[in-house]
């Protein structure tokens, strides 16, 4: 790992409002890779943050278990 960074990111959602993330940033010594950084988000355990989070990844799994309308589908 060449740098690491981190902090926290504020993002105001369009469907479940303000959230803020702790992020940790790190640049990877693989200069063999295309895509050399690695990018972690988290919100705080307990905090109206995490629920919000929640909120998203259960819509976003119900999003993409239901076909969505004229979607391919394998007969």
């Amino acid at each position: 790992m060449r740098s690491r960074h981190e902090g926290i990111k504020r993002l105001q959602h369009p469907i479940v409002g303000f959230i803020e993330l702790t992020y940790q940033s790190a640049e990877l010594a693989d200069t063999t890779r295309a895509a050399r950084n690695l990018n972690l988000y988290t919100a705080e355990p307990g905090t109206p943050h995490e629920d919000r989070m929640k909120v998203l990844t259960s819509w976003a799994a119900t999003a993409a278990s239901t076909p969505q309308e004229g979607a391919a589908t394998l007969d």
